[in-house]
């Protein structure tokens, strides 16, 4: 499975007990009836089927098959968790994953293409790639005035002097 007909779900946070499960902190929707899941492991997506599962609220506590010692459930710590396009459950609303792939204005100049979400901050921030240089955009409507899903654009306002730092 390649990653492009994939959408990322969240993220691995840490092992949960002794018998190698883990917990995923959920950032997307989850379809309603899940069999398995992809872990990004070394930029490549690897399958991992679904012993069993536990959400509340936007963590999830779950029990892969093959992975049954602490050693192995540390492994997957902070890596990426995928599902494919095919099971994204359709909602009108727009998740921040959705996203990527973006271009992002400031006025009339483009800065670039949003690349990932960073959720790991405190407050999630955009990335977005302009040639060889990156930029952090925090996601609030301080920053984010609108998003045209059908030209897939972000026009943002930034204060004087943000690109400079």
């Amino acid at each position: 499975m390649d990653i492009d007909s994939c959408y990322q779900v969240g993220y691995v946070i840490k092992r949960h007990g002794l018998k190698g499960d883990v917990k995923i902190l959920i950032e997307s929707a989850l379809p309603k009836k899940l069999e398995s899941i992809f872990v990004q492991i070394d930029n490549r997506l690897v399958p991992f089927f679904i012993e069993q599962i536990s959400v509340l609220q936007d963590i999830a506590v779950v029990k892969l098959e093959d992975v049954d010692s602490p050693e192995q459930a540390d492994r997957l710590g902070k890596c990426a968790v995928y599902l494919p396009k095919s099971l994204k459950p359709k909602s009108d609303k727009l998740e921040t994953n959705d996203l990527i792939g973006f271009s992002v204005y400031a006025d009339s100049e483009n800065l670039g293409t949003i690349t990932s979400i960073n959720n790991h901050a405190l407050n999630p921030l955009l990335v977005v790639t302009l040639q060889e240089k990156e930029i952090l955009i925090p996601i609030s409507d301080y920053f984010i005035k609108e998003i045209d899903q059908s030209d897939r654009k972000v026009m943002v306002a930034l204060p004087n002097g943000f690109m400079d730092i």
